[in-house]
């Protein structure tokens, strides 16, 4: 099963150039990677299990979505599921054992994106037979798979049953939308754990560099905080790296600045430096963690990684 929908399988064209030509495959689908469009998020999912008399050579058409996976591992391994958790999907098990008879499902994506969600942002509610997309456009699936004629004002009676899906949904999940789930330091199963600007939570209006072509490029100003969920009370070492540990690439910074909860600590960074450690004593509990590297300039980017480990 891939992660998304097709990266780059649009006609040039629909892109608005002039230029002829495919850049990939999307069997008609509007939209690409991060569209609320089918071409965003449908995605093939592929299980074989021959032990489990699961083969190959079908194809099952119902709607199903990501959250299925666990339940369906669950029932096929004749698992227990998690104590006390209601799990969001249902198990596949019937449908790639040959059962016909599925009942019909009201399933819901949306692309955030941002750093709190925002309600019908790039979202579409999916039946198997219906697409609402943003809360306004309807599409007829079946008929229309390529999404290319809006049939809502001809049948507002389902725009308004599938809002009304969408807003029960809504009000399931967004009473945590102000929690932040925190990076665990200090555990027993992964004492050191490399930090990544990946997860920044960013800082005014500059990008995150998500890859490694933008940390090469190293923006100036890009900054963030991450959460972090401390485990244990102790002493804990943060050396700050503006690459990873394997690179031993030298800082291009004088000055390294750490701050975490309420302490803050900043340093010189020697000449030739790949990282600056910094040792803080920790409550165990979540905090935000910030860092900066600021050059003889006053121009200032944040590490883009940090080593944190409990010390003995």
């Amino acid at each position: 099963m891939t992660d998304n929908g097709t990266a780059a399988g649009l006609p040039r064209s629909r892109q608005g150039t002039q230029q002829s030509g495919w850049q990939g495959f999307n069997d008609g689908m509007r939209g690409k990677k991060g569209s609320e469009y089918e071409g965003g998020h449908r995605v093939p999912f592929f299980i074989r299990w021959p032990a489990g008399k699961i083969g190959g050579g079908r194809d099952v058409d119902k709607l199903a979505a990501h959250i299925d996976v666990l339940p369906t591992l669950v029932d096929l391994c004749g698992l227990q599921g998690p104590k006390g958790a209601k799990l969001d999907g249902v198990s596949l098990s019937p449908l790639l054992k040959g059962q016909e008879a599925w009942p019909d499902r009201t399933l819901f994506v949306h692309s955030q994106r941002i750093e709190h969600p925002e309600k019908w942002r790039k979202s579409a509610v999916m039946t198997q037979r219906w697409r609402l997309i943003n809360g306004k456009e309807l599409y007829d699936i079946q008929l229309d798979p390529g999404q290319s004629r809006d049939v809502a004002q001809s049948n507002s009676d389902v725009v308004m049953m599938l809002r009304a899906a969408y807003e029960r949904w809504w009000d399931s999940i967004s009473s945590r939308f102000d929690e932040y789930v925190g990076i665990a330091v200090g555990s027993v199963k992964e004492n050191p754990v490399r930090i990544t600007c990946h997860d920044w939570h960013p800082v005014g209006n500059e990008s995150v560099p998500w890859n490694q072509p933008a940390v090469r490029r190293a923006p100036e100003g890009a900054n963030g905080f991450w959460v972090i969920d401390v485990l244990r009370d102790g002493r804990y070492e943060f050396i700050v790296r503006q690459q990873p540990t394997e690179t031993r690439f030298r800082i291009q910074a004088t000055q390294a600045r750490l701050k975490i909860g309420e302490q803050e600590q900043e340093q010189s960074i020697p000449t030739g430096a790949t990282g600056v450690p910094f040792v803080m004593n920790l409550k165990a509990g979540q905090t935000r963690m910030q860092s900066w590297f600021t050059n003889d300039e006053g121009k200032s980017r944040g590490a883009f990684f940090i080593y944190a480990q409990l010390l003995p």
